[in-house]
């Protein structure tokens, strides 16, 4: 085709507002995309070429791994989600509907129960295992906030793949069979990933690992031994809370006039000359589905991993950030919780 002929042809002049990421400029300037309303987009006829060659190497290593390609209904029957107590710990918001007659469905934002209904529905024995059955279908997620261009989006279309097995030692050899083929599908579209241990969030269980490949605008930081022998998302992984002092005597309880401007941190070591393992802050979380206020305690020097203080407190997918009404609630304010 004539580029003539193209709908949706570069573009010049002033970029959409909230288009802070430079890939995300540069799609829309060569019109690969355009955005419909915050995290929803249309893929012009370039970029929709581009989805479907990428959507054609997945699919290949896929397939060369024994996996069967299926599809599932958009619409999911929301007491499939009710069944596994999904409807509100699902880690996102999910997107619901009823029809004419007062059924009422999920948009799917992943569909493990989806296809453990199919399966369960056939009389299979452990003769027919081990399979895995994957798909590429629209994926709705009702995100907080949109960001990034396509890296943080409210719809969008996602192959997921499931694994149904006899035992966990088949499990495992399913696991880096996909492995494999994750790997050979990035290195085909020149992309050095890192399969790195993460968290599994409200889905659970024992076994997750990210593919992750390294990049400034990137979302997830994760850490690496140095022989590179191990890598681990900063949710999962683990450190040695060291002593800064511990030869020092105990000192008595002591309740000082502290100045008004004085609520950060940093705003500590100005006033006070002291390094910040030395104080101790408060971070003020609300559960969203019990509205109960959590005040997690600790050193100046460290920081609050949610992921972390979820799976503590059972409650994975379940906090967010107290707002300043939470706080007015119980009496005080920002910097002196």
């Amino acid at each position: 085709m004539r580029y003539s002929k193209l709908f949706g042809k570069t573009s010049f002049g002033e970029i959409q507002k909230g288009s802070g990421f430079i890939s995300h400029q540069l799609l829309i300037k060569a019109g690969y995309v355009r955005e419909s309303t915050a995290g929803r987009y249309y893929f012009l006829p370039l970029g929709w070429r581009v989805h479907e060659k990428i959507r054609a190497i997945i699919k290949d290593e896929m397939d060369k791994a024994g996996a069967q390609e299926m599809i599932t209904p958009v619409l999911h029957p929301l007491q499939l989600w009710q069944e596994t107590n999904r409807t509100n710990t699902a880690g996102f918001e999910l997107m619901t509907i009823k029809d004419r007659r007062g059924a009422e469905f999920a948009l799917g934002g992943t569909a493990e129960e989806m296809m453990v209904d199919v399966v369960r529905g056939f009389q299979l024995s452990y003769r027919d295992l081990p399979f895995n059955i994957y798909q590429f279908s629209t994926k709705f997620r009702d995100e907080m906030r949109a960001r990034g261009g396509l890296l943080r989006v409210r719809e969008f279309v996602m192959k997921d793949a499931y694994s149904f097995d006899a035992d966990e030692e088949n499990f495992k050899r399913e696991y880096d069979k996909m492995a494999q083929a994750y790997y050979s599908l990035f290195r085909r579209m020149g992309l050095n990933s890192v399969m790195v241990e993460a968290d599994n969030g409200y889905i659970g269980g024992e076994y997750c690992h990210e593919f992750i490949v390294e990049s400034e605008v990137g979302e997830s930081r994760f850490l690496a031994t140095p022989d590179g022998s191990l890598h681990a998302h900063e949710d999962v992984a683990q450190f040695q809370r060291s002593l800064p002092n511990p030869d020092e005597p105990i000192k008595d309880f002591q309740i000082i006039e502290q100045p008004a401007w004085v609520k950060t941190m940093e705003d500590n070591e100005k006033h006070y000359g002291q390094p910040r393992w030395r104080y101790l802050k408060n971070v003020v979380y609300r559960h969203v589905g019990t509205g109960e206020i959590i005040i997690a305690g600790l050193r100046g020097d460290l920081d609050v991993n949610k992921t972390k203080l979820e799976h503590a407190l059972d409650a994975v997918g379940q906090l967010e950030e107290a707002t300043d009404d939470d706080l007015i609630r119980l009496g005080t304010q920002r910097g002196y919780v």
